[in-house]
């Protein structure tokens, strides 16, 4: 999914702002080093060096929650924002409507 970055880059530069870069600093500047990276037909498998830092990113959002998700919306445009809110609409709209745990159940 595509982001919205601060500040805005030339039109140009647009195509690589990625949605989990507003989550780790300076990932879109190490993928887009990266020839075989987003995968495509040609190179389906990431590399091993990226792969752990995507597996934090995604811990990072998932460990965060919901309030995570509607940060990434929020900075989500366009057609990848409709489609991020069609994602995770069910695992940020429950959460919310529901009241937050006692301190017993936490216990």
């Amino acid at each position: 999914m595509r982001r919205v970055p601060w500040p805005f880059p030339r039109d140009a530069e647009l195509w690589r702002y990625r949605v989990l870069g507003a989550v780790i600093p300076d990932l879109d500047d190490v993928i887009v080093r990266e020839r075989s990276f987003p995968p495509s037909p040609k190179h389906p498998i990431v590399p091993l060096h990226i792969r752990p830092t995507l597996l934090a990113g995604v811990a990072i959002v998932e460990r965060a929650g919901p309030e995570m998700l509607k940060m990434l919306t929020a900075r989500t445009f366009g057609h990848n924002r409709n489609r991020f809110i069609e994602e995770t609409d069910h695992l940020i709209n429950p959460a919310f409507g529901l009241p937050g745990p006692r301190q017993m159940q936490l216990i």
